[in-house]
């Protein structure tokens, strides 16, 4: 498989930005492009239906071309939204194989992913160049684990990004043909296959860039390929079909997001032991546990709530609260050491309930709610604060949960839908992560 043998590169695009609100999941530069029209009184009644930067510039009434007098505004607006991660970036960022992307978005959220993931903090690219680095560079790559090239730029006061499709063409001419070009990346990209993920870009610049990565015509045989995952890409299935049918692939089976999903669902399967432990709770593999954060939120939940789980991570996260849910474990982590461990130092336990954890296949997640009242005998350091915090994720109401029936939670479940965390929920976390420090000020 390509992906295990580390020659894919993802290149991802801002179709894969997509962040929850209380509207329902919106994507990052659509939201970024309603502040934008906010602040230039742009009306939007007369923009299409998905507007986006590019709409709202060529709008606005002083633009006349060069879009880089308001770059700084765009910057201002990334930082003010601050947004949480999305799963499509996070389940990419889990694909440890992985470890050149290319971004065509301009926000950090991938670097963001990356580090969530990963514990480590990846290189960062970008072209132009916000710093000195200006090219791949493969020590620094190998230094960090892993590196993000932004090869249309990143938010940043002190270089350009594309926000108009203008700027993307002069960008991508002085990619390919400037003073700065990036031989050694463009290089790299010629020997990998390439998975190109919800880019969004017009169809004659998807295929400016399938074109540039490649040595001679789409056409003539090579041994790399590419999968273009990308909705609405009528044009370009055509296109494919008759010049580059053998090596390259349009996924027309869903969203980018999807293909991502199961991409991530079959690399788990066939590289991940965390969900099945061996006997004895040790893997075959050597490498330390994840370390947590003494005083974090531990979260608890049945393999099938997976997403369930992590929506809610990052929710308490985007909200200020450390967390530790099991995202970092690899083969080789020591399973029965680190959980343990990690429930004892952890400030709250919050189990995931659903139908999942009604079944008896669900023993992992059974066994850490043992550990969890053993330890902490369900309240928090003989305070009237509670431990556990039980939440239900999927509508089961708590009358048919084992956990109400056996007594073994004085409080309701808390609903949370969607990785939405109720307020009150947030608030009284947020009281058990301040009681903890405030007992553990040497930590």
């Amino acid at each position: 498989m390509a992906v295990d043998d580390g020659k894919v590169v993802p290149i991802v695009g801002r179709d894969l930005l997509v962040v929850e609100t209380a509207a329902g999941p919106r994507r990052l530069h659509n939201l970024i492009a309603e502040r934008l029209a906010a602040e230039l009184k742009v009306p939007t009644e007369a923009l299409p239906p998905d507007f986006d930067t590019n709409h709202v510039i060529c709008a606005y009434e002083k633009f006349h071309g060069n879009a880089s007098t308001l770059s700084p505004r765009v910057v201002r607006i990334v930082k003010e939204l601050k947004v949480p991660v999305p799963e499509p970036l996070r389940l990419l960022a889990e694909i440890t194989k992985f470890t050149l992307f290319v971004s065509t978005s301009f926000d950090s959220l991938l670097e963001d992913a990356i580090y969530q993931a990963r514990s480590r903090k990846p290189a960062v690219v970008a072209f132009p160049p916000a710093s000195n680095l200006i090219d791949f560079d493969e020590a620094l790559l190998e230094q960090n684990g892993s590196m993000v090239f932004h090869m249309l730029g990143c938010a940043s006061a002190s270089s350009s990004f594309a926000l108009t499709e203008g700027q993307m063409l002069e960008q991508m001419h002085d990619f390919m043909s400037g003073p700065r070009r990036p031989d050694k990346l463009i290089a790299r990209l010629k020997e990998s296959h390439l998975l190109i993920l919800g880019i969004d870009f017009p169809d004659w610049l998807v295929r400016f860039l399938l074109r540039f990565a490649r040595a001679k015509p789409l056409w003539d045989s090579r041994d790399f390929m590419e999968v273009i995952a990308d909705t609405g890409r009528s044009d370009l299935s055509v296109f494919l079909h008759h010049f580059s049918p053998e090596q390259s692939r349009l996924f027309t089976e869903g969203s980018a997001a999807d293909f991502v999903r199961e991409l991530h669902r079959r690399w788990m399967e066939r590289n991940s032991t965390a969900e099945e432990p061996s006997p004895g709770g040790v893997g075959l593999g050597t490498e330390k546990p994840a370390n947590m954060t003494p005083g974090s939120i531990f979260i608890s939940y049945a393999s099938e709530d997976r997403a369930e789980a992590f929506q809610l991570a990052d929710a308490l996260t985007a909200a200020g609260l450390e967390v530790w849910i099991d995202r970092r474990l690899r083969p080789g982590d020591d399973y029965n050491y680190l959980i343990e461990r990690n429930i004892r130092e952890s400030c709250a336990f919050v189990p995931v309930l659903s139908r999942h954890t009604q079944t008896s296949d669900a023993r992992w997640f059974r066994k850490e709610w043992e550990l969890a009242t053993r330890e902490k005998a369900g309240f928090y350091f003989g305070t009237e604060l509670a431990f556990i915090f039980p939440v239900v994720v999927d509508g089961t109401p708590n009358s048919e949960l084992i956990e109400f029936k056996r007594k073994l939670f004085a409080r309701t479940a808390v609903p949370v839908v969607g990785g939405v965390a109720p307020p009150e929920l947030i608030q009284e976390l947020d009281q058990a992560q301040k009681a903890w420090r405030k007992q553990n000020i040497h930590v």
